[in-house]
Parts: structure tokens; C-alpha cells; sequence
């Protein structure tokens, strides 16, 4: 792999026969994705330059509200779960559910410093994609907006709408990038290699008390409650989290 983060642009998608099962990293149109927002805030005009409510200054609306903030795109998608949780002969064919994430254009998506989401030094929500009708042609650039995932149906992932699949070098820093968005861990790129080659993760290592955890007590700080020092602080600043 070229670069920090992710592979040489020629190296990023490969053949897929029309006919092949689909995979983690595949990219599909048709598909849709979705958004709820509060209902106050879909259903409003908001003047030039004036920015959203905070979240806590909203009411949590009425269940029966919620449908109205709901908005669907129809933007690109990639199929983010790896393959095992969805294969088509095995699990695929008693789980319905099918996890995407939404395609943005670069150009489209507000992005300040391009630059900075290509390399992946910034923007870490975002997974960089060049086209794939032709990966140098930069004004084409898109990413993955790990910020907006939908679960739908099977049925929406139909062979005949798949565009694109990505390569293996792709694919592992796709799942580099998840495991950073999720966890601010990135693991090696020959880490997850070899995890895919193994079959998966090394299974045996699941006790948490190998961690040092202090035992709970009234009013302690569990694992998560607080974040690094730093890390949170410095994101936010920058602008590029």
C-alpha cells in the first residue's frame, strides 16, 4: 500500500463478474440511505448562515412525529459488514438485514482541505474512493461517509446494480479506517492481513481482565466514560476529526 492510509489509485477496484456473490466493499446505486432528523428542523427554513439548534435545546419529538424528519437519499453505497455476516448460500439466506454506507463527491460534501480527506490524515469519518469509471480522474473523488449507515433489506442489493468492487489492498483499508472511526485504534494493514488470511480474529484472546480493569465501584470511571486527554480536544480544534 502507497501512503499512510490507503492504496495507489490503480490499485483500488477489481473485476467482478455479474454473476458473483456480493462482498464487504462492493458498491451498489438504487440503494437508498437515511437520515432521521428532528421534525422541527426538516420541516423548517432556516435564513443564510444561520446555524442548527444545538441537539439539547430539542425536545426529543413524539414517536409518531419522527417518520416526518425522516429523509431518504439516493446516493452510492458500499456494503460494509465483512462478507461472513451476509454470505449469500449460508447466512445471507435467513438474514434479511444488510448494513451500507452512504457515497458522497468530494466536491458535494463540504469538505475544506480535499487534500487532507485524500491523504487520510483528516476527516477520519470519511474513507476516500476515487471514480471507478476512472480512478485519476480527481474531480470525480468521493468518499465513504461512515457517519451515515442504514440497514435495508436484501432485496435492495440486487447483482444487477452493483458497479464496483473494491480491491484487496481497498478492502483492507476500508476495515482500517472502520476500526479507527469506531474504536481510535488503526490497526497495522499486515495485521489485518493476516487476520484475513487466518480466517478471522485470533479467537482466543477475549478476557478482559488481561487489561488490568479496576474493579467498579461507586462513582468510578468505566473504560469509555472519559475520553483521551488530548485526542478529543485537538480533533475538535483542528477542524479535522
Amino acid at each position: 500500500m502507497s501512503g499512510q492510509w490507503y492504496p495507489s489509485r490503480r490499485r483500488y477496484y477489481r473485476d467482478v463478474a455479474p454473476d458473483d456473490e456480493i462482498e464487504q466493499g462492493d458498491i451498489f446505486w438504487g440503494v437508498p440511505t437515511l437520515v432521521a432528523r428532528h421534525p422541527d428542523v426538516a420541516d423548517s427554513f432556516r435564513p443564510p448562515f444561520r446555524a442548527l439548534p444545538e441537539a439539547e435545546t430539542l425536545e426529543p419529538p413524539a414517536l409518531s412525529r419522527a417518520v416526518t424528519g425522516v429523509s431518504v437519499r439516493d446516493d452510492p453505497v458500499i456494503v460494509m459488514p465483512h462478507t461472513c455476516d451476509f454470505y449469500g448460500p449460508e447466512k445471507g439466506r435467513r438474514n434479511r438485514a444488510r448494513l451500507v454506507a452512504r457515497i458522497q463527491k468530494l466536491a458535494d460534501g463540504g469538505i475544506a482541505e480535499p487534500k487532507l480527506l485524500r491523504s487520510g490524515e483528516g476527516y477520519n469519518h470519511a474513507y476516500f474512493l476515487p471514480s471507478w469509471r476512472d480512478p485519476h480522474r480527481d474531480v470525480d473523488d468521493m468518499y465513504v461517509n461512515l457517519r451515515f449507515m442504514t440497514s435495508v433489506d436484501a432485496a435492495y442489493l440486487s447483482r444487477r446494480r452493483r458497479v464496483a468492487r473494491l480491491g484487496p489492498a481497498a478492502v483492507i483499508a476500508l476495515r482500517r479506517r472502520v476500526t479507527y472511526f469506531f474504536t481510535d485504534y488503526a490497526p497495522p494493514p499486515a495485521e489485518l492481513s493476516a487476520a484475513d488470511l487466518a480466517g478471522g480474529l485470533i479467537r482466543q484472546d477475549r478476557d478482559l481482565r488481561a487489561i488490568g480493569l479496576p474493579r467498579a465501584g461507586p462513582g468510578s470511571v468505566q473504560v469509555g466514560d472519559r475520553p483521551p486527554s488530548g485526542g478529543a480536544a485537538t480533533a475538535e480544534a483542528s477542524g479535522h476529526d
